[in-house]
This record gives structure tokens, C-alpha cells and sequence, in this order.
């Protein structure tokens, strides 16, 4: 890949740790954080940001602040780790078939205050969230109905009358009805902000014509919350949404640039890697599949390679190959030297962080400082 355009992709190097390792940019960040908050409060909807894409509790504390209300988290051991790092109000977005995979959560937010709320797509998954709640009753539980809004994945079909049914069955159990949530991540595969646009639209269609047939039958209150960062970025927050559960937005990556949902200046997360081979065919690099993962990308999206590096000169090298501990570039006129320091933006944020016990908080005067990711390996 030849040197072109330099804007958002050259960043200062620094030869100050071992490397790989993560490192988010704390203005980028910030301002990523903000730009969503503004856009939610613009549209007096709530913000509540799914944390499956930084793990990190540091970084759901800085959504808090600037006005987040709860988070999503993908696993029950996830929610743990959030509910220990001081979350409050979490919502589950993953079905519950089986009780006893709520158990450990239930009994921590019971202690510590926490309201949390599962989602259900089946009379299964009801009966196994309601069996729970009566081995931690004490615990501030509600029943969220997951909707197929087009992804195919989990949900009830907006057309029929599961969620009607199921709407009687979480109310018979005695639990809160909490409304309707939809993820659109088949906007991913839309391939342009244009389309995923007119799947935003889509999704609120199908959400509110079932929530006016909830709330005819009296469900009510019904909110919608919708959720997925493609969408809340390529459109405006849709007219009758209740709640927005981005989470990719925090940090981005080369799948959203692609999509032309952002310029690459606002590229968040990066891998700091190390040139440890330069033959005729490739520059090798200490990072592989074990540090960047092998994603090209989520729902449909396949990129050629596994991400791009950046050197010090703003010279650009696809990450072409990867074995476990080493990566494959491709090089034109400009070899990078071995032992150079390289830069490489990910294809996708949420699986790379998912391969780090940490990152490096890389601020704009230099110095820098580790987190944790508490909720990397959590996955039950």
C-alpha cells in the first residue's frame, strides 16, 4: 500500500513500552463520547451505551458522566464485572434460556442496588428469567421483549402476535414489563450511510407499529429502545425511540470508516506493533491473530485484510496475513525497517480489545497510562 493521504492516519509513535499492546487515544475518545451524548440529548433520548466494545470500566465512567443512562453488556459475567466497577442500571441484551447463568448477577445487584433488565424473545426465556428472580427476589428485575427487526439472529417477529403473548406471560409472572428493544446490525452489510439510513427507518417502522398494538391491548408503558452504532450514526435519532445503545462509537474502527460513517481522524483504538522481519515478500510484525484478531469485520462486512499500519512517516502497509504471533504486510516502494514502531487500525474494535487484558491511555501531550479491560475473557 503506497503513502497517500496522511490526514487522521499519521500519529505520534512513542518507543515508551513492550510491544503490541492497545492504545485508545484519550482525546478521540472523548470526543466520540461527546459527539453521541450531544446527539442523544439533542434528541431527548436517553444514551444507554453498550460496553462490549471497550470492556472498560474506566471508560463506562466517562459515558456516566457525560450523561449515559445505565449500560448494555452482552453476558451475565459481564454485567458482574460492570456491577463491581459501580454500574447501576444494566441491561442484558443476550437471551436467558437457562436460570441458573443469571444467578451470580441477580445476587450481586441485589447487594449493591442494581436495577437490571433482561431481554426475551420466547416463553422459555421468560420462564427462566422469572425462575431466577425467585431464587434472588430482592433483586430489581424487569423483561425486555427482543425484536427481529431484520438481522435474523434473536426476536420475536414484529408481524405476529409472539410479542403480544409474550407481553402476558412476563406480566403473569409477576415481573416489570420494560418495552421493546431492536438491534439492526444487518445495517453493517447495507454498505453505505445512505442504506444504513433507510435500515434506521426500517427498524422504527416495525418497532412502532408493534409497540401501537402493545399498548392497544394495554401494555403500557411500551418504550423502544434501539440500538447499533451504524445506525445511530448515519441517521438521525429516529422519531419515536425512547433509548440509543450504541457501543461501537467509543472507539470505531476501520469497518465504520469504510462505511463512511467517520473519518479516520476519529479512529480511537489502534495497536502500537513492532517490525520484526523484512523479507521480498512481507515486513512481519509482533502482532497477529492473537492481538488483533482475524474479524474483518461484523455482520456482512468482509475487509481484504486485517487492518492497516501506519509508520512515522505516514507511509501505509495492509496487514495482509496473520498467523498467531506474527503479521503479514504488504509493502511497495517504502519497506518499513526492522524494529520500526508501526500503528495499526483494526478492522474491528470490539474483537480486538476482546484480546487484551489492557490498553494504554495515550493523551495529546504524550504521557500515557494503563486500564484494565474488566471485562475482556467474560463470556458466560
Amino acid at each position: 500500500m503506497e503513502h497517500t493521504e496522511t490526514a487522521g492516519w499519521l500519529r505520534p509513535l512513542h518507543a515508551d513500552r513492550l510491544t503490541p499492546y492497545l492504545e485508545v487515544d484519550a482525546a478521540r475518545l472523548q470526543r466520540n463520547l461527546q459527539r453521541m451524548q450531544q446527539k442523544a440529548d439533542a434528541a431527548g433520548v436517553a444514551l444507554r451505551p453498550h460496553i462490549k466494545t471497550h470492556k472498560s470500566v474506566w471508560i463506562a465512567e466517562q459515558q456516566r458522566q457525560l450523561g449515559a443512562r445505565g449500560i448494555t453488556v452482552s453476558k451475565p459475567s459481564e454485567g458482574v464485572a460492570f456491577v463491581l466497577g459501580g454500574a447501576r442500571d444494566v441491561l442484558l441484551a443476550y437471551p436467558v434460556v437457562h436460570a441458573a447463568a443469571l444467578t451470580e448477577l441477580l445476587q450481586l445487584a441485589a447487594q449493591h442496588q442494581a436495577r437490571i433488565t433482561c431481554i426475551a424473545d420466547c416463553a422459555a426465556g421468560v420462564s427462566a428469567i422469572a425462575a431466577a428472580h425467585q431464587q434472588q427476589p430482592d433483586c430489581a428485575l424487569a423483561i425486555a421483549i427482543k425484536v427481529d427487526v431484520g438481522l435474523h439472529r434473536v426476536g420475536v417477529d414484529p408481524h405476529s402476535d409472539s410479542a403480544l403473548t409474550l407481553a402476558q406471560q412476563i406480566v403473569a409472572s409477576g415481573l416489570p414489563f420494560a418495552g421493546l428493544i431492536s438491534h439492526a446490525g444487518h445495517a453493517y452489510a447495507a454498505g453505505h450511510a445512505t442504506a444504513i439510513a433507510e435500515v434506521a427507518q426500517q427498524e422504527i417502522a416495525l418497532m412502532r407499529d408493534l409497540q401501537r398494538r402493545l399498548l392497544d391491548a394495554g401494555f403500557v408503558p411500551c418504550p423502544i429502545s434501539v440500538g447499533s452504532t451504524p445506525t445511530a450514526l448515519a441517521a438521525p435519532v429516529a422519531a419515536g425511540s425512547d433509548e440509543i445503545r450504541p457501543g461501537n462509537y467509543a472507539l470505531l474502527d476501520l469497518t465504520a470508516w469504510r462505511l463512511g460513517l467517520c473519518e479516520a481522524d476519529a479512529l480511537a483504538l489502534t495497536v502500537v506493533t513492532r517490525v520484526v522481519a523484512v523479507n521480498p515478500y512481507y515486513a512481519i510484525i509482533d502482532a497477529g491473530s492473537k492481538m488483533l484478531s482475524s474479524d474483518k469485520g461484523p455482520h456482512g462486512t468482509n475487509a481484504s485484510g486485517f487492518g492497516i499500519a501506519v509508520d512515522e512517516h505516514g507511509h501505509q502497509y495492509e496487514v495482509q496475513k496473520l498467523s498467531e504471533e506474527h503479521g503479514f504486510l504488504t509493502y511497495g516502494e517504502h519497506a518499513p525497517a526492522v524494529g520500526a514502531l508501526l500503528r495499526i487500525f483494526p478492522n474491528h474494535s470490539c474483537a480486538v480489545v476482546a484480546q487484551s487484558d489492557r490498553f494504554v491511555l495515550r493523551q495529546p501531550d504524550g504521557s500515557a497510562g494503563l486500564h484494565d479491560i474488566q471485562g475482556r475473557g467474560r463470556f458466560i
